[in-house]
């Protein structure tokens, strides 16, 4: 009978200290002040760590606009001081050509040149020869400024170079009725070709869905563009005006379409500012998102840490219970040992 009981009492104490050394492993694997600070300096170097990454972001960004903004100055400044030069150079090429017979290939020539000199990028933002197809329509420009949205705005060149010079001439003849006959005729035949040359420009891209909703035909020599805008009609109307009501073509002249050139490629500098300042933005909202998706996950994490605490503590709960009924089993076992001893 002592045997068993002694062996009883092995058997407690073995389960008593299994219990009392889960208990004690309970308590260290998981000490919620611990693992609250734990939380807290995780928490704290995670932000520190994301608010530099942020700065350090916005910075870069920052300085990357400033610099495409500074950019946009000093090309500003540049094409401003430039522009005398690109006119002066345009003058003496509309000089070195002045004996060509082919005006409409020499005002093609001059366009061609404005344009390399204008700072617009080639086959980019303005492109020379190119034929486009949408929704089964397709555009073919002699040359033209492309938009970022992808429409088109043509350019055509016309230079009735011989007429003009035949009116340069006529009006340096001493004044006569015929002189005065023979200028008001050739004036009407330059001013006829380039009412056809707007028919004709209107009629190849106005209607198509690539085109913006108007085009341009350039006028290589400023005097002569100087002629048609200041020509009255009969009906007192500046005849250039119903050009652009009726057939929706804009004439402009060298100094006319160097200012165009001018602001259309600042527009560009200023859409790539917009752009970039549109990509940080976009970045800035990502990591925003993933900010708040890491501290979703954290405090996820935590609550299952407390969960697996308090389940950890209702295990220790239990072991205490078993203690204590085993020490009452051990305390009865003594009274019934006491007793038959006794």
């Amino acid at each position: 009978m002592n045997d068993y009981i002694i062996i009883i009492l092995l058997i407690i104490l073995i389960i008593i200290v299994i219990i009392k050394n889960k208990k004690n492993n309970n308590q260290e694997s998981y000490d919620p002040l611990k693992h609250e600070g734990y939380n807290k300096d995780i928490k704290d170097d995670i932000k520190g760590d994301i608010s530099t990454k942020i700065e350090n972001l916005r910075t870069a960004i920052t300085n990357s606009v400033s610099t495409v903004s500074t950019n946009v100055g000093v090309n500003k400044g540049i094409i401003e001081s430039k522009s005398g030069e690109i006119l002066e150079a345009h003058r003496r090429l509309v000089e070195s050509i002045s004996g060509s017979k082919k005006s409409g290939i020499a005002g093609e020539l001059l366009l061609e040149n404005f344009f390399r000199s204008s700072g617009l990028v080639e086959n980019t933002q303005w492109v020379k020869n190119q034929s486009y197809e949408k929704d089964g329509t397709t555009l073919s420009v002699e040359f033209a400024i492309k938009h970022p949205t992808g429409l088109v705005l043509p350019v055509d060149a016309h230079w009735t170079k011989t007429l003009y010079e035949q009116l340069s001439k006529l009006r340096e003849e001493p004044k006569n009725d015929e002189r005065d006959r023979r200028i008001d005729e050739v004036y009407k035949e330059i001013i006829k070709s380039y009412g056809n040359k707007a028919k004709e420009v209107s009629k190849k891209y106005i209607d198509s869905p690539i085109s913006t909703d108007f085009a341009c035909v350039y006028v290589p020599s400023e005097s002569l563009y100087l002629e048609l805008n200041t020509h009255i009609t009969t009906d007192k109307e500046l005849w250039i005006s119903e050009i652009q009501k009726k057939y929706k073509i804009n004439f402009m002249g060298p100094s006319t379409f160097s200012a165009y050139c001018s602001a259309i490629l600042l527009g560009f500098n200023s859409i790539a500012v917009d752009q970039k300042a549109k990509t940080f933005l976009k970045h800035v909202d990502a990591l925003n998102l993933l900010i708040k998706n890491h501290f979703e996950s954290a405090e996820t994490h935590e609550n299952n840490m407390k969960r697996a605490f308090k389940s950890a503590s209702d295990i220790v709960s239990t072991s205490e219970k078993i203690k204590n009924q085993m020490e009452k089993a051990e305390e009865s076992i003594k009274e019934i040992e006491d007793k038959n001893n006794g």
